[in-house]
């Protein structure tokens, strides 16, 4: 594509046009920056283009300077924390913005990270990555709804951060428990906003529709094609909610077809074994009730839906309309929930997504999708920058 646009740029009379087009562009830029709705809307403009990498050029290189990037640790409740920072060139004090990526996420490596990281620096927010260890190895760690209070707090305390204005943003899991971890009494009054990208609502209906292939709302439903990632990390959490290693195998040999481990199973192995097996969504709320009471618990921690009460920061919300990792339906019953409570919260629903990354659409709905995004940046840089 690049070649594409060199040739067309050193080709007669097309050279003119494209130079003009160009000029013309950073002309608007510089126009629209003289007021701060103008700048908010520059800013998500270069943003928007930067990470969808929609143009054979990034223009928001040719108006900021390269961000510092460096790995970080930090002292949790239990061991160290680790983490990327990723901030603009100078002494600030910037916005700031602490990211958690989630279960099983891109690494710090991803060039998709690399480029959030330097595009949400480019366009004037210190940007803090948090990696859970855990969560890398697909499990869910109830533990980092504290830990991702304590690195919020690190990343308050930096000196190139402006600690009045810090947030909290996160990708599928990982928004789930920003959102939660937003709300615990330690930080809430100095987080100034929640950006979630595909959150679920609550673990305990995911859970439900993971095990029906099922996505259910305002008391419709529809078949649900599951992602091989959220079944994986889905089994790994019933599997390992029962104490008993032998009850775990046998869980296994039954979903193997073994008759005689399967008639062996407790009340609760038989509840995981079914769910992972497989059941109409009517028959899943029993078999929850059936599950290991510490594996409930959890469900209920990690579910946005009961911390509602303690939630002071603006939450903005983004969900892909088809996701197969988790059901907009758990965005839009978050959405729904928040407004009942007259909370400050903006929602987004988008057809150009898989789960969180970008995909083929026509041309029209790529300009419609593209104009939707770029509203749901702005609102996020006018509370955040």
């Amino acid at each position: 594509m690049r070649s594409s646009f060199l040739q067309f740029v050193r080709s007669r009379p097309r050279r003119s046009i494209c130079l003009g087009f160009l000029a013309l562009f950073a002309f608007a830029v510089l126009l629209l920056a003289v007021t701060p709705q103008g700048r908010t809307g520059v800013k998500s403009m270069l943003f928007v283009t930067q990470v969808l990498g929609a143009l054979p050029v990034n223009p928001q290189e040719w108006f900021t300077q390269a961000p510092i990037r460096e790995r970080v640790e930090f002292p949790l409740a239990e061991g160290m924390g680790s983490a990327d920072i990723y901030r603009p060139p100078g002494d600030g004090p910037y916005p700031a913005v602490l990211v958690f990526l989630g279960v099983a996420p891109a690494g710090p490596d991803d060039p998709r990270v690399l480029n959030l990281g330097d595009a949400l620096a480019r366009a004037g927010l210190v940007n803090m990555f948090y990696w859970s260890p855990q969560m890398l190895d697909k499990r869910v760690d109830t533990d980092d709804v504290h830990n991702l209070a304590t690195a919020f707090d690190y990343l308050r305390e930096q000196p190139f951060v402006d600690g009045d204005r810090v947030g909290m943003g996160g990708f599928c899991v990982g928004a789930s428990f920003v959102l939660v971890s937003a709300s615990l009494e330690e930080i809430r009054d100095d987080v100034n906003y929640v950006y979630a990208f595909t959150p679920y609502f609550d673990a305990t209906d995911l859970t439900r529709s993971i095990a029906s292939g099922t996505r259910f709302y305002n008391g419709e439903t529809e078949p649900w094609e599951v992602d091989s990632l959220s079944r994986e990390v889905f089994e790994i959490q019933l599997i390992e909610s029962l104490d008993d290693e032998q009850e775990q195998d046998r869980v296994l040999q039954a979903l193997g077809g073994d008759e005689a481990a399967r008639e062996s199973l407790s009340t609760e192995g038989m509840a995981v074994y079914r769910l992972m097996e497989g059941v109409p969504l009517e028959e899943t709320y029993a078999l929850m009730d059936q599950l290991p009471p510490d594996f409930v618990q959890e469900l209920e921690y990690t579910s946005p839906v009961n911390h509602l009460g303690g939630l002071e920061a603006k939450v903005l919300v983004m969900h892909d309309q088809d996701d197969n990792l988790v059901p907009s339906e758990e965005s839009r019953r978050m959405y729904d929930a928040l407004e009942r409570r007259d909370h400050d919260v903006y929602y987004t629903e988008f057809e150009f997504f898989q789960h969180v990354d970008p995909t083929p659409v026509s041309p029209l709905a790529y300009v419609r999708e593209s104009w939707k995004l770029f509203l749901q940046i702005y609102n996020l840089f006018r509370v955040a920058t």
